[in-house]
């Protein structure tokens, strides 16, 4: 039987794809390749990780694949979509966009994944709760860092070469190839050196301290345009759904830290997607 939590989580990532597939569509039917392309990486991804890894496993959910959860492939899709989305609207040099996409997922991430365990969404094979990040492998972070940053770096460098027909018709499943080779050879070196010598946690901070040294020093600025609520809708869903369900289900009076975690990472997430809206709404009007 499906608990009431996860059906109510497959009908919000129902919903935020289904926000973000209008948002593409008036954008292009190649964003809209993208989304679908997002979707079946997220699904494919937790499915071969199951069957080769079987690092974690899954409860029930609404619609499964084979263990898989499909909310699970709609989060990954929405989570790509909304952050590339964000970047794009930045003035920032395009090298640096997709380590900041990469950051954005992990701000979700670090907050949501130690209520999703404890809620039994997800568990991690043996880990105690009190290892690691709060129960959760630093490994996961280094999956999700990859996972996205390549994904979208490879979707961003085929762009340019789209004006070709045949092109803007394989540069999608191209780049998700790619991302997957990247993944399972960085996954490779995670698991064969890094873990078994105790270097999990230095090499996941090394490998997003230097994505957070990239974007820094790229200095993004705000750029115009208004608010977008899809955007804004996603990081704000998912940031209130697992804050919600951490007070409910008693894991923040249980331990506070992790309100601490949840809450100061839906701040910080939505102080970055509203600060391009408060920085030119403070920008003087020009007098005719």
């Amino acid at each position: 039987m499906i608990q009431p939590a996860f059906l109510a989580f497959d009908v919000l990532m129902i919903a935020l794809f289904v926000g973000c597939l209008w948002h593409a569509a008036r954008q292009s039917r190649a964003r809209v390749a993208e989304l679908i392309f997002g979707l079946i990486y997220g699904v494919l991804l937790e499915w071969m990780t199951l069957r080769q890894l079987q690092a974690y496993e899954y409860g029930q959910f609404l619609i499964m694949f084979d263990g898989a959860p499909l909310a699970i492939g709609l989060g990954w899709a929405v989570i790509i979509y909304s952050s590339m989305e964000f970047s794009s609207r930045l003035q920032m040099p395009a090298l640096a966009r997709p380590f900041l996409d990469g950051l954005l997922a992990l701000n979700i991430d670090l907050a949501m994944d130690t209520i999703a365990i404890r809620m039994r969404m997800w568990t991690w094979g043996v880990l105690p709760l009190d290892q690691e990040w709060f129960g959760v492998p630093w490994g996961n972070f280094w999956a999700w860092f990859i996972v996205v940053t390549s994904f979208s770096a490879f979707l961003r460098i085929f762009r340019a070469a789209s004006s070709y027909r045949l092109w803007r018709i394989v540069y999608v499943p191209f780049a998700f190839m790619l991302s997957i080779v990247v993944l399972f050879i960085t996954n490779r070196l995670f698991a064969v050196v890094l873990h078994p010598n105790n270097l999990g946690f230095a090499g996941m901070a090394l490998l997003i301290g230097c994505g957070l040294v990239i974007v820094l020093t790229a200095r993004p600025r705000a750029g115009g345009g208004q608010l977008d609520p899809v955007v804004l809708a996603v990081p704000l869903v998912f940031h209130v759904f697992f804050i919600v369900c951490g007070l409910y289900f008693g894991f923040y009076a249980q331990l506070p830290i992790l309100a601490v975690i949840g809450v100061g990472m839906a701040l910080i997430g939505m102080a970055l997607h509203l600060w391009p809206w408060w920085a030119n709404r403070r920008k003087p009007t020009p007098v005719a």
